[in-house]
Parts: structure tokens; sequence; C-alpha cells
């Protein structure tokens, strides 16, 4: 929804204009711009100040007056605005909660099996999705990995990655699987699953 001062700064500013521009220009010179205005616009009877040549003078200078006016309203308003709350801030009474524990393994790193892998049977002619376990800081990392390795060796990787995370009760992949998009015959995709090293 727009602020109704900014409505109205509009309207301020289109009224000055269209005032400073019927004081500019006219239809003749022997009496004010302005009032041969109002005759055209059939606005009967005209005023003796609006009739007097200076009269467009001072609508032009008091137009320009008040564009300074609204600008200058215009750049310190927005300024005064409060700024946006955070849409929810957390208690800090609470203690935070240990983590469940997990069995550590070593990171995975990209070895030269998985580089051969790799260049065995991903063509470079096909695009490669990276497909990360969802919620696996170690995956994402090593997806990373893989990521610089492709791109250093010339494959167009597909942006952004996919995440996946399983059904409660089913099997979690684990390791690294290459397998052929069923959608597009031109990608292929390198899942990242849990982590397989011992």
């Amino acid at each position: 929804m727009v602020p109704l001062w900014e409505i109205l700064w509009v309207l301020a500013a289109l009224v000055t204009g269209i005032v400073m521009f019927g004081a500019w220009t006219g239809p003749h010179r022997v009496i004010s711009n302005l009032s041969r205005w109002a005759i055209w616009m059939r606005i009967r009877p005209v005023p003796a100040w609006l009739s007097a040549r200076s009269a467009d003078r001072w609508a032009f200078r008091g137009g320009l007056l008040l564009l300074v006016l609204l600008l200058a309203i215009a750049w310190f308003v927005p300024s005064l605005s409060p700024p946006e709350t955070p849409a929810a801030v957390p208690d800090s009474s609470a203690a935070p909660t240990k983590p469940a524990d997990r069995p550590t393994r070593p990171d995975r790193h990209i070895d030269v099996d998985l580089q051969n892998a790799i260049r065995v049977h991903v063509p470079k002619a096909k695009r490669v999705r990276i497909v990360v376990l969802k919620d696996d800081p170690e995956a994402d990392q090593f997806a990373w990995e893989i990521d610089a390795f492709l791109r250093a060796e010339g494959y167009t990787v597909v942006s952004p990655r996919l995440f996946f995370a399983m059904t409660e009760g089913a099997m979690t992949p684990v390791g690294t699987a290459i397998y052929p998009e069923e959608k597009d015959l031109n990608i292929v995709n390198i899942r990242i699953g849990l982590n397989d090293r011992p």
C-alpha cells in the first residue's frame, strides 16, 4: 500500500508542474499566460491579479520554490520511517540444547577414483547437476569440492544445486552415485549421500 504522503507529494508536484508550464507558455503575450489558460478552460471572470504579466513570473518562481521544497521533503521523510522489525527474536533465557551425538567420520575429499569415475562416465557435452543430502554440512562441503573439480575440468554445472531428504523410515543413500537425469538426457546427476568412510 502506498503511503498517503507519497500520493499527496505526487499530486502537489504534478499541479506545480502544470501551473509552471501554463505560466511559461501561452497563446498571447499582452496578458499573462495563466489568464489565457483560465479563459481557454472557461473559467470566468478572470481576476485582475491573474491577468497581470507579473503573475506568470510569480507562478514560475513560486513553482520552482515549491518543487525544491517537495524534493527536500522526499529526501528527508523516508529516512524517518521506523526500521523493519525482525520476524522473530529468539528467547535468550533458554539455554541452548546440545546437538545429538553423531559418530564422527573423517571428512570426504575428492580422490583419484572419483575423479576417474567422473571423467569416464560423464561426457563433457552433458551438463552436471549436483544433488546433496539436505542438512548435512559434510556432504555440502564435499559437494563444493566436486563442483570445483567439475568446473576446473571444463564441465558445465547446473545451478542451483538440488537437495534431497528421505521420508521417515526410508533408507538414506550412502556414498556418491553418478546417474543420468530421467527427465532430461542432457543432464547427469552426481548424488552425494551419507559419508561412508569408516
